[in-house]
């Protein structure tokens, strides 16, 4: 095997891990902070303060990793990301809650924009879609495991899949410690000071429409996110269980997306294509929740939100990607400070519907998705293909 394909194993076998470790806790917290007196409001909060401080720092995190190299930043997010959620399953106040998320929030962002930035390092232009792709399969492929493995969990204690999660990801900082290599090299760092790259700036480049498309659709994803256990149980009194084996097809269905499929559309079709199915999927999802009836129905209605999810993620990563011409860091940065602007309006918005209404947090959230397509179609046609081939200094 070469260095090139072990870097991007153990690179996968990370992400993997978070995405068991983020989605253990998926069909469990709703309860949690419900049993420490939530409500839906006050959950969507819980949830937006962590995108929050992803939304603030992610950019500094990325723009870090261009100075100092990628594996310490990338360590420092998984350590953070295991202690905070610790901490959590030992919470005993809401207010606690609140305080742990802000600090993973601060610290646990650093693993993404990183692990997209080594990937920018490590491959060529032709195979970075499909690189993302496996990157994005890594994450859906634990969440394959991980929302059944948290339902069954939370069969011992509704806290104890949070310990659980954290503990996974200590195990998953030590194999990063022993087998990842840097993967930038000391002559291709930024050695200027280090600034919180700036998402205005970024407003003001031709990749503006791939940043505010992340955005609308993490607003609409998150929406789901933040409100589906809550709507399931409300509407047919789902269980934390019943959420898991949701989340579980969601997985299933992501990683066979990423890993087979979203690189193949991406070199045929084109990043701007691949993303608008994308969105049109995650759209009708929304539209199909609403008539949600029974488990099998919640299934197959979430492979659908997964499959849009896992066309659009990627293709709008390789986009960015590709088309910025210094500062993998910064521009992963500050996609992911958008990523996460709409991962912090999105629970707080949908939670806020929820509570006046069963059905509007999908109504709003299938105009968000309307608004995302808009935004790509239109905005490529404006900007056109050559727009794009610019140097982004951030």
């Amino acid at each position: 095997m070469s260095d090139e394909r072990k870097r991007m194993a153990v690179l996968f076998a990370t992400i993997f891990l978070v995405g068991m470790g983020f989605s253990i806790i998926m069909p469990v917290l709703p309860y949690y902070a419900e049993s420490l007196g939530a409500n839906a409001f006050q959950l969507g909060m819980l949830i937006t303060v962590y995108a929050v401080c992803q939304f603030i720092f992610a950019p500094v995190w990325g723009a870090y990793s261009d100075k100092v190299g990628r594996r310490p930043v990338l360590l420092l997010g998984i350590l953070g990301y295991s202690f905070t959620f610790i901490l959590f399953g030992f919470a005993t106040k809401l207010w606690m809650l609140y305080v742990i998320r802000i600090a993973g929030g601060i610290l646990a962002c650093a693993t993404m924009p990183t692990a997209m930035a080594y990937v920018g390092d490590s491959t060529s232009m032709e195979k970075r879609g499909s690189a993302m792709g496996m990157i994005g399969a890594a994450m859906g492929m634990g969440m394959v495991f991980g929302p059944a493995i948290g339902g069954i969990l939370s069969g011992i204690s509704l806290a104890f899949p949070f310990v659980f999660a954290g503990l996974l990801a200590l195990a998953n900082a030590i194999s990063v410690y022993i087998l990842l290599p840097e993967s930038l090299a000391s002559e291709n760092r930024v050695m200027r000071k280090v600034e919180r790259a700036s998402l205005l700036e970024g407003l003001k480049t031709p990749l503006v429409i791939l940043f505010l498309c992340i955005c609308l659709g993490s607003i609409g994803e998150s929406i789901h996110h933040g409100t589906f256990a809550l709507y399931a149980e409300s509407k047919l009194s789902f269980t934390a269980r019943d959420i898991g084996w949701a989340f579980t097809a969601a997985g299933v269905v992501m990683a066979l997306v990423q890993g087979l499929l979203v690189g193949r559309l991406i070199n045929r079709f084109g990043e701007e294509k691949t993303a608008a199915t994308g969105i049109i999927l995650l759209g009708t999802s929304f539209v199909l929740f609403l008539f949600m009836y029974n488990i099998p129905s919640s299934i197959a209605f979430m492979a659908v939100f997964s499959a849009g999810i896992g066309l659009m993620r990627p293709s709008i990563s390789a986009a960015v990607s590709k088309r910025t011409a210094t500062g993998q860091g910064s521009a992963m940065g500050i996609l992911n400070g958008y990523d996460s602007l709409g991962r912090a309006i999105g629970p707080v918005l949908g939670g806020f519907m929820l509570d006046r209404g069963l059905n509007l947090g999908y109504y709003t959230a299938i105009t968000i998705s309307l608004l995302a397509l808009l935004t790509l179609v239109i905005g490529s046609r404006i900007t056109g293909k050559k727009g794009y081939q610019v140097e982004n200094e951030y």
